[in-house]
């Protein structure tokens, strides 16, 4: 996760203009040649910080080994974890990862992770593994992939890591295509198509979802973006291009209304401004669930946050504040619909706050040298479904990376959940808490 703190930290201090970070993952070879066009400034510190992006592309084949233990009085699943929980009681974590990208037309990478706790569960998880096959403005990747889609960093209203990564196919340019001259003032935009098969969860198993998004940045300063998601198919449905399409325009199936599917869309914009004694970073997503008229939103949603990549010109510390909601005038909206819900194997596919919930953010980060900070979160949720009782949680964390060497890499993590009227049921109140340390061997 530290190289996207670098990257957006850097983003924000007016660097790094030729990556759009609005959809993610990021390639690491891409980003590693950014951060060497930036030409060295007489600020040792964020020299640090472009040296460190430039390690991900520095071998066309790296990998990592780690582990570490943890200890939780419930092996509840942190927000944004891939749908990984930590141990239930003492425990242990394995993970590895493993890419390769000998041509630039061929790339692939395996990523796995195992927990146990003393209750005897065990979980086991194939994170991203896929193969891709392409150049970097024409990219086909196939296997398991994770997509996040917007400026938000606590959440994001379509797509996300809160849940598993997905099995299916996606097509994307990892490095932003510039537009012709006579349309040059649009700047660069990128792409991104998906189709994956999941178990939402509802009546019609192995259905499909769909994503795609198109983002434009004109300048420096400003990224723009649009983002759908579609759920249709499975048993007994449906799942040919005539289906997709009527679901992409907003059309309805039958007089009564019989949803062939469901549909979000979003549209996000992030500004930066560069104010020499204290840069700020804007940004926003506003979106609709349940589309039932050709593109136009309905049911609204939105997030909306501020990032200052420096406390004044302080460098090594940053903070983040990011509000949002799922909160409309019909309750049960957003990530609930009766035949696909936007969750895949429990998990919401979408922002961690959940439906009718409302959401406040706040991260800060100290760093110690270019590669290696300590953090806090504070994140509070107050969310009215299921109901009757609205549920209430106020949770902090805090934590730390550390690159010792080249190749040996430390983290830890401490959090405590305070919730009350879980699940809507009034009285229903506890709390979680969990301590994780960890360490790696990277090659690279």
């Amino acid at each position: 996760p530290e190289a996207y703190v670098l990257i957006d930290k850097l983003q924000g201090l007016g660097l790094l203009p030729g990556l759009m970070t609005g959809t993610r993952g990021l390639e690491a070879r891409e980003v590693a040649l950014e951060a060497g066009k930036e030409e060295q400034i007489g600020d040792p510190f964020v020299n640090g910080m472009l040296r460190f992006l430039q390690l991900g592309g520095a071998r066309d084949l790296d990998f990592r080994i780690g582990g570490g233990l943890g200890y939780s009085n419930d092996g509840y699943t942190p927000p944004n974890a891939q749908g990984v929980p930590v141990p239930d009681g003492a425990g242990y974590r394995v993970n590895g990862f493993f890419r390769a990208a000998p041509y630039n037309w061929l790339g692939f990478q395996a990523r796995a992770e195992a927990v146990a706790g003393n209750d005897g569960e065990q979980t086991g998880r194939i994170g991203e593994t896929s193969l891709r096959l392409g150049w970097p403005q024409a990219t086909l990747e196939a296997g398991r992939f994770a997509v996040w889609y917007g400026p938000g960093r606590h959440g994001a209203l379509l797509f996300t890591t809160n849940a598993e990564p997905m099995i299916g196919v996606r097509i994307r340019n990892p490095r932003p295509i510039a537009f012709p001259k006579p349309i040059g003032f649009l700047g660069a935009f990128q792409y991104d198509f998906f189709m994956a098969r999941i178990d939402t969860g509802g009546p019609y198993p192995d259905s499909l979802v769909s994503g795609m998004r198109l983002a434009l940045r004109p300048n420096r300063y400003l990224e723009i973006g649009a983002s759908r998601a579609m759920h249709f198919g499975g048993k007994g449905r449906d799942e040919n291009v005539s289906t997709f399409w009527d679901i992409l325009t907003g059309q309805r199936e039958s007089a009564g209304n019989t949803p062939k599917g469901n549909s979000l869309a979003s549209i996000d914009a992030k500004v930066h401004l560069p104010i020499p004694v204290q840069p700020v970073v804007l940004y926003g997503e506003w979106g609709g669930e349940d589309q039932s008229q050709p593109f136009i939103f309905t049911r609204h949603a939105w997030l909306g946050g501020v990032f200052l990549p420096s406390i004044g010109p302080f460098r090594k510390a940053d903070l983040r504040v990011e509000y949002g909601t799922t909160v409309t005038n019909e309750p049960a909206v957003w990530y609930q619909h009766g035949q696909y819900p936007h969750q895949y194997n429990g998990q919401i596919l979408g922002h961690p706050m959940g439906t009718d919930a409302r959401n406040l953010f706040f991260e800060a980060r100290y760093f110690l040298d270019p590669s290696s900070y300590l953090d806090v979160k504070y994140d509070q949720t107050e969310r009215s479904y299921p109901g009757p009782a609205k549920e209430k949680r106020k949770r902090i964390a805090g934590g730390f990376v550390a690159w010792f060497t080249r190749n040996v890499r430390a983290e830890g993590k401490v959090a405590y959940d305070r919730y009350t009227d879980e699940g809507g049921v009034s009285g229903r109140d506890g709390n979680l808490k969990s301590i994780e340390l960890s360490a790696a061997w990277q090659y690279r």
